[in-house]
């Protein structure tokens, strides 16, 4: 087992003739070493990206009573298989294991193992701060301990100054985790510390250093059947080949990736792939070709975008959690000590039971009212991550978001796409004259007369101030000028007394569809915005569509005022 321990990192043939000698003996093994066998062509199927196999081993072996060192094993590489198949939830669940091992170990070693695992996941999970800290933390710890801990926390850190675009230090950490792990005789993981420099190289133009140091990080990943990392380093040279101007061998390795499955694992790096082969077909004029994986790498963009929100909710659910959980320690700390103390009251005066209990129920009602007042921000920062605080609509980064994804299937299936732009007239004389409490009154009443008169699959999105834009996938620009017409009439009709002052409230409004020369969505807003200022300037509480005229007119010497992009 030792000689497999040894072997694991640094020669893969070895370790899989060893697994198949002990595999030939099994009955003469005790239980425990075969349950660490079973860990062995686990961590065999993780390196060669079978994470789901990996994953039904370990969890084979871990229903079983094991030692506390391979249950850490076992805990390292089930998170890697969890991350592998997108399963976040399930691998902060695993991972909060480790945050109580931590509170509770004086053990280094297991202090470092997981503040190595908790960077590790933060690394997957683009949480850069949280890499920063867990990946400092477990330089600390493995100072003068383990050596294998020790290289993954210098590789770790490495790519904290990377996220951070802190390339010159990221450069130092990488040359100086590449030196350790082979020198300490884990070769493979000086490839890991090689990829990392010649991603540095390729963020600073060295191409061709960049080709060089990938082949070789290419030929160690495949000595050891790194099937995962071999996918990234495939995409990494099909992207330099490509700015080598290198167009077969670009299209080559792009090749080996989109014949791969449409796994999570391989989308990231399918998205590069079909990127390259798209500039590679425009070079050598096979446009039909070139457009064919232009739509691909929009696809796999769009899948990449939902990944990384299910990894940014996940993330912050559980580090919600996490506080929760502390919190709620503490309160009940509280409470055991007001315990202890009532004990030691009871004993010298039996008279103060009164008021003892009388701080345990309050100390019971605080702790109620906590934990209910948790559950509602939870629930509100989910909320507030894609909606305007006031008027409850879509913000404008999560609008456009959505927007631009619409507008991409919308053009694929060469439908109407219309964007209605609206501003309040004269709102700034609402809020001197009223104050800003009848100002946001105003917001939300036009909100609520506009949402009953759109459909459920219209994006409605407050762009800032008295600003508001209604994105209409698969509405020509006769239907947007009607829907248009009826808000402007609904926001004309709004009763202000209830707001405690009379007033009339009206806006202009802007409309444009697209057309075929659009590539995405800024145009059309932009012609929007044109036909929004025409109505501003024709006297306002109107509904301009856009022409080319209107264009032209704001050309000749007006100054537009932007909604989208000022």
């Amino acid at each position: 087992m030792s000689q497999i321990d040894k072997a694991i990192s640094s020669s893969p043939e070895e370790v899989e003739e060893l697994i198949d000698n002990l595999l030939t003996s099994w009955d003469g093994l005790t239980q425990q070493q075969q349950f660490r066998l079973i860990v062995y062509q686990a961590i065999q199927k993780s390196y060669a990206g079978e994470y789901q196999s990996s994953k039904e081993l370990l969890l084979s072996v871990e229903s079983y009573e094991v030692s506390d060192e391979l249950l850490t094993d076992i805990y390292q590489y089930q998170s890697a298989n969890l991350l592998g198949l997108r399963q976040y939830s399930e691998a902060f669940q695993l991972m909060d294991s480790y945050l109580k091992k931590i509170k509770v170990d004086d053990d280094l070693d297991t202090k470092a193992g997981a503040y190595v695992r908790l960077a590790n996941l933060a690394l997957n999970l683009d949480a850069n701060e949280e890499l920063r800290e867990y990946s400092e933390r477990a330089l600390l710890y493995t100072k003068e301990g383990n050596s294998r801990l020790r290289c993954f926390s210098l590789i770790l850190s490495s790519y904290a100054d990377l996220n951070e675009f802190k390339y010159l230090q990221a450069e130092k950490g990488f040359a100086r985790s590449k030196e350790y792990c082979e020198n300490k005789g884990f070769p493979l993981f000086g490839f890991v510390s090689e990829k990392g420099l010649a991603e540095i190289a390729i963020k600073g133009n060295k191409y061709k250093d960049a080709e060089i140091m990938l082949n070789k990080v290419l030929d160690g990943y495949n000595k050891y059947n790194y099937n995962f990392e071999i996918v990234s380093v495939h995409a990494l040279l099909a992207e330099t080949k490509l700015l080598l101007k290198k167009f077969s061998e670009a299209e080559e390795f792009a090749n080996r990736v989109m014949i791969l499955s449409d796994e999570p694992s391989h989308i990231k790096y399918k998205a590069i792939a079909a990127k390259v082969l798209s500039q590679s077909y425009v070079e050598s004029k096979q446009y039909q070709l070139a457009y064919d994986y232009l739509e691909s790498h929009q696809n796999y963009t769009s899948l990449i975008h939902d990944d990384t929100k299910a990894k940014a909710n996940a993330y912050q659910m559980a580090k919600f959690k996490h506080q929760e959980q502390a919190r709620e320690i503490a309160l009940l700390n509280q409470e055991r000590q007001l315990v202890e103390a009532q004990k030691e009251l009871d004993q010298a005066d039996r008279t103060n039971d009164v008021m003892i209990m009388t701080m345990l129920t309050g100390s019971v009602v605080f702790l109620s009212l906590f934990l209910l007042y948790s559950h509602r921000q939870k629930l509100r920062y989910r909320k507030l991550a894609l909606t305007d605080r006031l008027t409850g609509v879509y913000n404008r980064g999560a609008g456009q978001d959505f927007a631009e994804n619409e507008f991409v299937q919308v053009s694929l299936r060469k439908a109407h796409f219309s964007v209605v732009v609206l501003d309040l007239d004269l709102f700034k004389n609402i809020n001197d004259s009223f104050g800003h409490a009848t100002g946001d009154w105003v917001l939300k009443h036009v909100v609520s007369v506009i949402k009953p008169l759109i459909r459920d699959s219209d994006i409605f999105t407050r762009m800032g101030g008295e600003e508001f834009a209604l994105f209409l996938p698969y509405s020509c620009e006769q239907t947007a000028l009607k829907i248009a017409e009826r808000c402007k009439d609904a926001i004309e009709a709004i009763d202000t007394k209830y707001s405690g002052h009379v007033f009339n409230i009206s806006a202009s409004f802007g409309v444009s569809s697209n057309d075929r020369e659009d590539l995405s969505l800024d145009p059309v807003l932009k012609r929007a915005d044109i036909a929004l200022y025409a109505s501003k300037h024709s006297g306002r509480n109107r509904v301009t569509l856009y022409s080319p005229e209107l264009e032209q007119q704001c050309k000749s010497g007006e100054t537009q005022r932007s909604l989208v992009f000022n």
